[in-house]
């Protein structure tokens, strides 16, 4: 059998699976092949036949989701005898002309292709005695790849219309990016209800950018009568678009990849400190941009240790304008004075159309009371060796009955101290001395340019601390190396 590819069909998961009882034909229509948009078009599959009957399930047609299914059967009569009539009917709204495309249904293992269908879609001529309006409106004709804009939807509906209820389908694009979205607040003005919604876009790709229709789908009341003559309210969805926009997208040049408008602000909470003091270092970019791509800043000092933060971005609308702000924090500690050297980011200018780079300043640091590591002999203690021709005092038996009760005395004394209690409040002390904790971190830091050992265990410690790492670190060497700089 011949395999047939479907094109704009949606996804077929599965096949549709039938008996009929006489096979006679298959034929496809739709209700109007011209429509204004808002307007929904009926596609009906019709299949006559005998024996089993694949036709595929439709998730899309003309790739707009489908709204609506139905199925019928009857009894026809073709050629003078009776066969069965399957009808399947799917609703769907297409927003521009479109075509679906033939596809096969399978009857008896018997493949039959059906005809390709155009839909043809015009605009809406949209008065301003409508009931409900919807308009996008933008600044900018042409925009830069990654350049935010705005695009503002404006919504109006008579005073004297309640809406029970709405759903708003923005322009779905893979080449759109959709930032923020900021809700306007309702506005009554000429007998219209009117609010403005703005959101904050940007183009990935470069090329003819299509924005619109958007698609206003307002629930309101509506009368009709029953079966037997009597109005009943109910509710009735009734969908409006919005007017299309064209803007133009320009790549950015080679190398370039941030776009737009900014400034940049560097400073420290001090410019002095005493030796294993920290530095509080801030970086701050602020504009219009896209600032979620600006990179993190490496920051590397000589005489001096960073630990970064990672950056923070926020966004926010001023004056229905899209700004955002891009923040990162570094503390730096050091044991001699040091220079923050100036940070720069290049970015396409849109106020000038051209390559701009922004930069800060250097920033001297002033460190104060450098200590040196100070390498501690060891110390042996010895007993006063007597002089052997000192003359030996004999001592009476009195004063040796008392010496011997005082030791005894003392000696009961010294057993019935809390000793266990003494050591293990004085190993708990060691313990919580020789921690890995920030306090550790800068008593190390402040010594490690005399010994490249506690330069390497400074960078392992500073790793499982700020960056979570894992790196094994012998607590005995801490300790014995924490207790020797704190004498």
């Amino acid at each position: 059998m011949k395999r047939i590819q479907m094109k704009n069909l949606g996804k077929i998961s599965l096949l549709l699976l039938i008996n009929l009882s006489a096979f006679a034909g298959l034929n496809v229509s739709v209700n109007k092949e011209n429509i204004t948009r808002g307007e929904r078009v009926s596609f009906t599959i019709k299949v006559t036949g005998e024996g089993q009957v694949r036709v595929p399930p439709f998730d899309q047609l003309c790739g707009y989701d489908i709204e609506g299914r139905m199925q019928s059967r009857k009894d026809v009569y073709a050629n003078g005898k009776r066969a069965q009539e399957l009808s399947l009917i799917y609703t769907f709204m297409p927003e521009r002309s479109c075509v679906i495309e033939a596809f096969p249904v399978t009857i008896n293992d018997l493949e039959v292709m059906s005809e390709a269908i155009n839909i043809n879609v015009s605009k809406m001529t949209i008065t301003k005695n409508e009931p409900f309006l919807v308009s996008l409106k933008t600044d900018k004709d042409f925009v830069y790849v990654g350049e935010p804009f705005e695009m503002s939807v404006e919504f109006s509906q008579r005073q004297n219309i309640t809406s029970l209820g709405e759903a708003i389908s923005l322009p779905e694009s893979k080449n759109i990016w959709i930032k923020s979205e900021h809700k306007g607040r309702l506005v009554i003005k000429d007998r219209q209800a009117k609010r403005t919604n703005v959101y904050a876009l940007s183009a990935q790709q470069s090329g003819k950018l299509l924005l619109g229709p958007l698609r206003w789908d307002v629930k309101v009341r509506s009368q009709s009568k029953d079966y037997w003559g009597s109005f009943v309210a109910r509710a009735k969805t009734r969908t409006f678009f919005s007017n299309e926009l064209e803007i133009h997208v320009k790549p950015l040049p080679e190398g370039i990849d941030i776009v737009g408008s900014l400034d940049i602000q560097v400073h420290v909470d001090k410019n002095e400190i005493n030796s294993g003091e920290a530095v509080n270092l801030t970086i701050i970019i602020k504009g219009r941009a896209n600032i979620e791509d600006i990179p993190s800043f490496s920051i590397h000092l000589k005489g001096a240790q960073a630990f970064n933060e990672d950056p923070s971005v926020s966004h926010y609308l001023q004056g229905g304008k899209y700004f955002g702000s891009f923040t990162q924090k570094s503390a730096l500690v050091a044991q001699k004075d040091f220079v923050i050297p100036s940070f720069s980011l290049s970015y396409m200018d849109t106020n000038t159309d051209t390559i701009k780079t922004i930069s800060s300043q250097e920033i001297e640091i002033k460190v104060h009371n450098e200590e040196a590591l100070i390498d501690i002999p060891l110390k042996i203690s010895r007993a006063d060796i007597e002089d052997i021709n000192r003359p030996t005092e004999v001592l009476n038996y009195l004063q040796a009955s008392f010496l011997v009760l005082g030791g005894f005395i003392l000696g009961l004394l010294v057993a019935l101290l809390p000793w266990r209690r003494i050591f293990k409040s004085k190993n708990t002390r060691s313990k919580f001395a020789a921690k890995e904790s920030k306090e550790v971190l800068q008593l190390l830091m402040s010594n490690m340019h005399k010994d490249p050992k506690i330069e390497n265990l400074v960078k392992e410690l500073s790793e499982n601390i700020y960056e979570g790492k894992t790196h094994k670190i012998d607590k005995k060497t801490l300790k014995v190396l924490v207790k020797k700089l704190q004498e």
